[in-house]
């Protein structure tokens, strides 16, 4: 009879897997051929690390700026190697391609380009890394342009709508509903009313907020005469960042109310949204206590853990039974295992999800390779200890894996 270790292994790799968070770049998408260049340069999570490191400025992340060849990739990387994120990436590429190499050199990206450039020749490769390798059963993809839906079930945003009062922020609204309707507060709440049922119509699963991008997270109660004025202001030569926010506010509590109504979750950045130009304290959950207390019947999923605040969010997530918590964007060891280990002390595993936050399909295979690692090193840990059964490590393993996302998700149905 196998031990309860290899049954719960056993159990963590084979369950499929449901990525809550993914922006993989469709293959259409993709220059010809594919090569390892093309890897590094498409890779959001390296590149935001390159950006804080100085190896790209901010400007030249924002507008994809390319390494167009070893010497200038050789001297990005060095300022990462030691990067948990990019210790998993290598070990996800040599054991995805079948490649053996100690550190990536211009040698060993080469075989990389090679072996990338025949796997991509296939329409079907995103199938079998996402579905084959990588086990995925669901990808939720945050993504505005076209893709497979036979692999991704879309995420939709409705950030527009709340940062409307920004300069350029809703001329994607105004061109679609035309100015006249979207100048009254009547007319922008219709116009959100129309894209959310549209989102729904075309199969959304959640809708995702990036608005700590731009702003903070604390959205007060606005009446509806102060939320027009403010938008009376916005549209005049008189916009102030002030009457931007009182728009924002109301719009957000707008679109919290949507998603309870249609029991959609809200999915929500927390954390740092990267940069020098932002405020990581605009990323604090906690901002988010007034939003969660107005709107009880509104799913709350928040984002990346909190970054820094993790223990914020699991205060949240442990006061409020419609707050729920997701690792996407978590990407070292050792700290996932850490924030892990400490949300299960006292937050019902039932309230926790996962996702890759990645752009490249080598990328998904190496973080859910990881990840599964990491689940099964604490989770074996504790039924060794005898602090819990096998059982229940596999209870535990299958709802943070998949069950918890189909059942908050509503992805079964």
């Amino acid at each position: 009879m196998a031990s309860s270790s290899s049954r719960l292994k056993d159990t963590i790799f084979s369950t499929q897997i449901v990525d809550c968070h993914t922006h993989i770049i469709p293959w259409n998408d993709l220059p010809q051929p594919v090569t390892g260049y093309t890897l590094f340069n498409r890779s959001g999570c390296l590149r935001g690390i390159w950006a804080i490191a100085g190896a790209l400025s901010r400007q030249e992340f924002r507008q994809f700026k390319q390494f167009p060849d070893w010497p200038s990739l050789s001297a990005a990387l060095e300022q990462v190697k030691a990067v948990a994120y990019y210790r998993i990436l290598l070990s996800g590429l040599k054991s995805l391609y079948m490649l053996d190499f100690e550190e990536l050199d211009e040698i060993s990206l080469e075989a990389l380009g090679k072996k990338m450039a025949d796997a991509y020749k296939s329409p079907h490769w995103y199938s079998t890394v996402l579905k084959e390798k990588a086990g995925f059963d669901i990808t939720c993809q945050d993504s505005r342009g076209e893709f497979d839906r036979s692999l991704f079930t879309p995420v939709t945003r409705m950030d527009g709508y709340a940062l409307f009062g920004k300069r350029g922020w809703g001329d994607a609204i105004i061109a679609k509903h035309g100015g006249d309707r979207t100048s009254s507060l009547e007319g922008l709440v219709g116009c959100l009313g129309q894209d959310f049922h549209e989102a729904l119509k075309d199969g959304a699963a959640a809708v995702k907020s990036n608005l700590c991008w731009g702003r903070t997270l604390s959205f007060d109660l606005v009446g509806t005469a102060a939320a027009a004025d403010a938008l009376a202001v916005c549209n005049s030569d008189e916009n102030d960042e002030k009457s931007a926010k009182v728009l924002g506010d109301y719009m957000m509590n707008e679109i919290a109310k949507l998603c309870a109504a249609h029991d959609i979750p809200l999915q929500i950045h927390t954390g740092p949204a990267g940069g020098t130009d932002h405020m990581v304290e605009f990323g604090n959950p906690l901002n988010l206590n007034p939003l969660i207390l107005r709107n009880p019947e509104t799913k709350f999923i928040l984002f990346h853990a909190g970054g820094p605040f993790v223990r914020e969010s699991a205060a949240l997530a442990t006061q409020f039974p419609n707050v729920f918590l997701d690792l996407c964007g978590v990407l070292g060891r050792d700290s996932l295992r850490r924030i892990l280990d400490d949300w299960l002390e006292f937050v019902p595993h039932t309230k926790i999800m996962w996702g890759t936050d990645v752009n490249m399909v080598e990328e998904a295979y190496a973080i859910s390779r990881s990840f599964r690692e990491v689940l099964f090193e604490l989770l074996e840990a504790r039924v060794k200890s005898g602090y819990i059964s096998y059982s229940v490590a596999e209870d535990v393993a299958k709802a943070i894996l998949a069950g918890n996302a189909k059942r908050v998700l509503r992805l079964e149905s």
